[in-house]
C-alpha cells in the first residue's frame, strides 16, 4: 500500500457508494451522497456561500467559480447542477459545494474544515502529546516524539523489514522498494461476484396480499378466541356454584333452585336472566351480575296458572308464561323443550314446598304472547285504575267519555275494578320508592283489610276522602298513619318517624336526631303539653288546629290526574286536567324492525363499545403498518429511478 498509486481526488462518487452501499432493513443498499445531503439539512448546516462567508471565504458569484476547470471538462454538469438548484447559487448544500470545490485536492472549503476540525480535536485532547500544561512530558520528550515518523511506527509494530518500505511512506520515488507498474485498477483485480441489490417484494406479491388477508382476520381470531375465553371462564364459575351448593346442601343449609331462561317482556324486546325459586315465597329473575331483576311474590297466592306453549309444528323455542291475581305475567322462553320440562318440575316442586298450586294448560304461541299481560299492559291498567277512580270520585261515571279519542267500554270498567294495587305500583303511583316509610304507612292505612293490595274500593274511598272528605277524617288518617302500634296514642319515637317521612318526601336536608327531639318537644310547648310524652287524638287535633288551613289543601296526587288546592274557599279539591295516554295503534314493519335493532344496540351497548374500540385500534395500526410499507416502497422506486437516470446522464 505504501508504493500504491492513490487515485486522484475528483468530485465524483462510485456506483458502489451511491448504489451499493449497506443499509438497514428497509432498503437492501442506500446512496451515501444522498444520506450526506440529508444529514445537512436535518442538522440544519447553512448553504455553500454562507459556509464560505464563516471561513473567510469570498462567497462564489457565479456557478463557474466553483471548479472552472471541471466544468470547463464537463459542461453538462453544470447544466444538471444549475437546474436542481433552479439557478439559485445560494441554495447549493454545502456538502455538494464542497465536493465539487475537489479537483486532485481538496477544496478551499473543506480544507478549511478539516483543518479547523483537527485543529480542535487536537486543542481540546488533554492527553496530547504538545500540551506542556498538563505535565505529562517533557519539551526534550515532546521534540522526540516530533522526530518520530509513520515509517518508524510500521517498522518497530510490524514484522515488515525497514529495506521493505520507503522512509516516507506518503510518497513514491524511483529506487523505492515494492514498485507499482501503474495504478491499480479494477482489471488487475481477481474477479468477483458483482454486488447486487436484491427486492424483497418482487416475486412475492401473493405472500404480500396474504398477509394482508391474514392480518385482517386477527381481529376476528382475537375476539374469537376472547369470546371462548369468556365462555369457558362463565363455565368454571357456574360449576365452582354448583359445587358450593351441594357443599351447602350436605351441611344442612336451605339451597335455592336456578335455572338459565330468556324472560321475555314486550314484542321486540327478551333478556337473559337466572330464575331463583325461593327460599321465601317468591320467583326471583336476576342479570348476570346477580342483580335482582323482579320478584314474583307469591305470599298470597294460592293457585299459580302456568301456560306451556304447543311446538309441536314450530322450530321456535318453547315458553312458559307463569301468572297470578292481580301481578302482570312473568313469560320465559327456555332453550329446549327437555329444559322446560325440568323447569316445570321444579316449579312444582317449589310451590309443593310452600303448599301452593298449580294449575297447567298448552295454549297456541301466538296466541299466549297476545294475551300475556306485559309490565307495559300492566302499566296502562293502572292507568285506567287511576283514572276510574278520579272519575268517580269528581262526578264522572265509570267508563264514561271524557275525550272523544279515548272511551271506555263496560267489558274495560269491570276489569279496571277487579285490579288491585302492589306496594310497589301504589309507589310508583306516588312517584316514590316502595321502601319509603310514608309508602309503608300509607299503604298501611289504604290496605283496611290487610291482604297485602289495595282494590279498587279501597283506592276509591281514600281518593274520596282526600278529595272531599272533612279536614277531620284527613286528621284521622294521619293520626293512624302516626300511631304504628295501634294503640290509640302517639309516642314521640312515633310522631319522630312521621316527621322524617314527610322531610324524605321534601328531599330537603335529612333531620339528626336531635332536631327531630328539639322539633317534636318545641311542638309539644306550643300547645302546652310539655309535661307528656304521648298524644291522644284529641291532643293531635289541638296541636294540628293551627295548621287547619293547610289541611284543606291535603291530596292525593298519583298518576293520570292533576288537583287543584288553590281555592280553599271550599272543602272539595278540584280536578283540572286528566292525562290521557291515546291508545297505540299498530306500527309499521319498518318501524319493528327499528325497535328491534335499536332493542338489541341497548343490550349490547357495553359489548358493541368494547368491540369497536378493539377494532379501530387493530385497523388503525394496520392501516399505519401498510401506509409506512407503501411509502417505504414508493421512496425506493424513486431513488431507483433517479439513480438510473443520473447514470444515463
Amino acid at each position: 500500500m505504501s508504493s500504491q498509486l492513490a487515485e486522484r481526488e475528483d468530485p465524483f462518487l462510485c456506483s458502489d457508494v451511491r448504489d451499493k452501499l449497506f443499509g438497514p432493513m428497509e432498503f437492501t443498499r442506500r446512496d451515501l451522497g444522498a444520506l450526506n445531503i440529508m444529514r445537512g439539512r436535518d442538522n440544519g448546516l447553512a448553504d455553500y456561500n454562507t459556509a464560505r462567508a464563516v471561513y473567510k471565504l469570498p462567497k462564489r458569484k457565479d456557478w463557474k467559480d466553483i471548479n472552472p476547470g471541471l466544468f470547463e471538462k464537463y459542461p453538462e454538469l453544470l447544466q444538471i447542477l444549475i437546474s436542481a438548484y433552479k439557478d439559485r447559487l445560494d441554495n447549493v448544500d454545502a456538502y455538494i459545494g464542497g465536493m465539487l470545490e475537489s479537483y486532485g485536492k481538496p477544496g478551499e472549503l473543506f480544507t478549511k474544515v478539516i483543518l479547523d476540525q483537527f485543529t480542535r480535536i487536537r486543542d481540546a485532547d488533554r492527553f496530547w502529546f504538545e500540551n506542556e500544561d498538563n505535565g505529562i512530558f517533557t519539551k526534550e520528550e515532546i521534540e522526540k516524539f516530533r522526530q518520530i515518523t509513520l515509517y518508524d511506527i510500521i517498522v518497530n509494530s510490524t514484522n515488515i523489514n525497514p529495506s521493505d518500505v520507503q522512509k516516507n511512506v506518503f510518497y513514491f520515488f524511483e529506487n523505492d522498494p515494492c514498485p507499482q507498474p501503474e495504478q491499480l485498477n479494477a482489471s488487475l483485480l481477481e474477479p468477483c461476484a458483482h454486488l447486487e441489490g436484491y427486492d424483497y417484494f418482487s416475486g412475492s406479491e401473493l405472500a404480500y396480499i396474504y398477509a394482508c388477508v391474514f392480518l385482517g382476520f386477527v381481529p376476528i381470531l382475537c375476539a374469537t378466541a376472547g369470546y371462548c375465553v369468556v365462555k369457558l371462564q362463565n363455565s368454571r364459575r357456574r360449576r365452582l356454584k354448583v359445587k358450593q351448593e351441594t357443599m351447602r346442601s350436605k351441611s344442612g343449609k336451605q339451597t335455592v333452585d336456578k335455572m338459565i331462561a330468556r324472560e321475555w317482556l314486550h314484542a321486540n324486546h327478551k333478556r337473559l336472566v337466572t330464575v331463583k325459586f325461593g327460599p321465601e315465597s317468591a320467583i326471583y329473575t336476576v342479570d348476570r351480575k346477580g342483580e335482582k331483576l323482579r320478584t314474583f311474590n307469591l305470599k298470597n297466592v294460592e293457585t299459580m296458572h302456568v301456560e306451556l306453549s304447543q311446538e309441536s309444528y314450530t322450530k321456535k323455542r318453547p315458553l312458559v308464561l307463569l301468572r297470578i291475581y292481580n301481578d302482570h305475567d312473568l313469560v320465559l322462553e327456555l332453550e329446549t323443550v327437555g329444559a322446560r320440562r325440568k323447569f316445570v318440575k321444579k316449579l312444582e316442586d317449589f310451590l309443593m314446598l310452600h303448599k301452593k298450586e298449580m294449575s297447567i294448560s298448552e295454549q297456541n304461541r301466538e296466541m299466549m304472547l297476545a294475551r300475556a299481560e306485559t309490565r307495559e299492559r300492566r302499566q296502562k291498567k293502572l292507568e285506567h285504575f287511576f283514572r276510574e277512580a278520579y272519575a268517580l270520585t269528581f262526578g264522572l261515571r265509570p267508563g264514561e267519555r271524557r275525550r272523544r279519542s279515548d272511551a271506555s267500554n263496560d267489558g274495560e270498567v269491570m276489569t279496571v275494578m277487579r285490579t288491585s294495587l302492589s306496594k310497589s305500583e301504589f309507589a310508583a303511583a306516588l312517584g316514590m320508592k316502595a321502601d319509603a316509610m310514608f309508602v309503608r304507612k300509607m299503604f298501611n292505612i289504604v290496605d283496611k283489610d290487610q291482604d297485602g293490595r289495595i282494590s279498587f274500593q279501597e283506592f276509591l274511598e281514600t281518593v274520596v276522602l282526600f278529595s272531599r272528605g272533612k279536614t277531620e277524617d284527613k286528621l284521622r288518617i294521619i293520626f293512624d298513619m302516626c300511631d304504628n302500634d295501634r294503640n290509640g296514642v302517639i309516642d314521640k319515637a312515633e310522631f319522630g318517624e312521621m316527621m322524617r317521612s314527610l322531610v324524605e318526601i321534601a328531599r330537603t336536608t335529612s333531620l339528626t336526631d336531635d332536631q327531630v327531639t328539639e322539633l317534636i318537644d318545641g311542638m309539644f310547648s306550643d300547645v302546652g303539653l310539655e309535661h307528656k310524652n304521648h298524644l291522644t287524638y284529641k291532643d293531635f287535633k289541638e296541636m294540628m288546629k293551627e295548621y287547619k288551613g293547610e289541611f284543606v289543601a291535603i291530596g292525593l296526587d298519583c298518576k293520570g290526574a292533576k288537583q287543584n288546592f288553590l281555592d280553599t274557599s271550599t272543602n272539595i279539591a278540584r280536578m283540572t286536567s286528566f292525562a290521557i295516554e291515546p291508545t297505540e295503534s299498530e306500527k309499521h314493519w319498518i318501524l319493528v324492525k327499528w325497535d328491534t335493532y335499536t332493542t338489541f344496540l341497548e343490550e349490547n351497548r357495553q359489548n358493541i363499545f368494547y368491540l369497536f374500540l378493539f377494532y379501530v385500534i387493530t385497523i388503525a395500526l394496520f392501516v399505519e403498518r401498510f401506509i409506512r410499507e407503501c411509502l417505504l416502497i414508493f421512496l425506493r422506486a424513486c431513488i431507483i429511478f433517479f439513480s438510473n437516470y443520473l447514470e444515463t446522464i
